[in-house]
């Protein structure tokens, strides 16, 4: 059975974090061990996760960051990490809860069937799905994912889902250099590794159901910084 290690980045979600979820997601799916990222953290976050830890000490790991680095950050340096204990898989998926735990076992399992290098979840409206995304979220989101289709040829249509797996071998020499950017670094990270390896392969299965938390990080004030990191992204690559 794969060993799959799953990111989950956390700066001051100590509202938000479902302890209840998390220790039910490691004991009912063996295969998967939790890496958090506590990333600078002021709240109560550190208490939730040595909460988690106790439950399941053997595959639940705290990896903390002194300072806020962004989460692009986070999730490289628990990258780094998942590397050097040698898991076959590595995921990344966000604290919020806003795709369930059971959705993102769900896709990982058809990534590793079908040999993926990489599976991406993606937040496509169906009359089969139950999709909960603002107005003004998804019209942000397409319009960044149509841009970034046409300057990188990815053919992605959700780019920005906070769920994805990786095999553990392709991001070996991808994540040694920190992302130059936060809200895109899953971007860089696909970008790099299809430089190193003309013949990856990817998939993108569509999530069932995706719930859209309060709280989000993502508003108005927001903009002039995603731009700014547009701008960034398409210098450096």
């Amino acid at each position: 059975m794969p060993t799959i290690a799953v990111i989950v980045p956390c700066f001051n979600e100590a509202k938000r974090l479902s302890v209840q979820e998390f220790v039910r997601f490691i004991q009912i799916f063996p295969e998967m061990n939790l890496l958090f990222v506590n990333d600078g953290s002021t709240d109560g976050t550190a208490t939730l996760l040595e909460s988690i830890k106790m439950s399941m000490q053997n595959r639940v790991q705290i990896l903390t960051l002194l300072a806020n680095s962004g989460k692009g950050e986070a999730v490289r340096q628990g990258m780094i990490l998942a590397q050097r204990e040698n898991f076959d898989y590595t995921g990344f998926l966000d604290a919020d809860g806003a795709t369930p735990v059971d959705e993102f076992y769900r896709i990982c399992k058809i990534g590793m069937q079908r040999n993926a290098d990489i599976i991406i979840g993606s937040r496509i409206k169906k009359i089969d799905t139950i999709i909960q995304r603002s107005a003004f979220r998804h019209f942000i989101g397409r319009s960044i994912a149509t841009f970034l289709d046409m300057k990188f040829q990815m053919g992605c249509y959700d780019t920005q889902c906070g769920a994805k797996l990786f095999k553990t071998s392709v991001l070996k020499d991808v994540i040694q250099v920190p992302f130059y950017t936060t809200w895109f670094f899953d971007v860089e990270l696909m970008l790099r590794i299809r430089k190193e390896n003309d013949e990856w392969r990817a998939i993108e299965e569509p999530l069932k159901l995706w719930l859209n938390k309060k709280g989000s990080k993502i508003n108005l004030l927001s903009f002039p910084k995603v731009l700014r990191e547009l701008f960034i992204l398409t210098a450096k690559y």
